[in-house]
């Protein structure tokens, strides 16, 4: 029998198994998200004490031993869990900037909104506030110095292009704004993230701190 050397649409040649080249790789990443997800829901339910690879490899609906083949164990999972989360929480403040002309005071305030909201609707974030999970993200200090200066850095290049158009003060000390706008921002995501009933963060307070850093940027 003649070997077969038909290609199949779109010019790639089939697998063995009949199936496109990629799929099982499709397949694969779909189940490390799953396990992904579970994880912050345990994580975020349970604590970092009280999630067992067990209970997670149940809720992402795959075998402990297949999570192990992508995950080290729980710690290496929680570092995964916590790099992608300040990652998201990144991209939240920063979508693509899609509206180049949007003015950089708008950009601020949608970064300081965009923040607070995604504090109050991720419960993971809390959890990641006590006590148990603090000591385990010492361990992992590298994840939030980098997520945190990258987002320094992109605070300050928001300031110079506003500074470059002419929209903020032309004495602006670039660095060092940057630094208090990411100390305040941080305060307030912070007390969203803990939903303490003390001192929310209301509608109200976050609209004062636009306004303070809108009069404090003004030309």
């Amino acid at each position: 029998m003649e070997k077969q050397t038909e290609m199949s649409a779109g010019g790639a040649a089939p697998r063995v198994d009949g199936r496109p080249r990629g799929r099982r790789q499709q397949e694969s990443e779909r189940r490390r998200q799953r396990i992904l997800d579970a994880a912050r829901r345990c994580f975020g339910e349970l604590g970092f004490a009280g999630a067992r690879v067990e209970t997670i490899a149940a809720q992402a609906g795959v075998s402990s031993g297949l999570l192990y083949q992508f995950f080290r164990g729980k710690e290496h999972l929680f570092e995964v869990v916590v790099e992608e989360l300040m990652r998201d929480w990144v991209r939240s403040m920063f979508p693509e900037d899609t509206e180049p002309e949007r003015s950089r005071a708008d950009a601020l305030e949608a970064m300081i909104r965009n923040s607070v909201e995604f504090a109050k609707s991720h419960p993971l974030l809390p959890m990641l506030l006590a006590d148990d999970a603090l000591l385990e993200l010492d361990r992992f200090s590298d994840v939030r110095v980098r997520r945190r200066d990258a987002h320094r850095t992109h605070v300050a290049g928001v300031l110079q292009q506003g500074v470059d158009r002419g929209e903020f003060r032309p004495d602006l000390d670039v660095s060092s704004v940057a630094d208090i706008v990411c100390q305040l921002h941080a305060e307030y995501a912070g007390r969203a993230c803990r939903r303490q009933p003390e001192s929310p963060v209301t509608p109200t307070l976050v609209d004062a701190l636009v306004s303070f850093v809108r009069e404090a940027l003004r030309r």
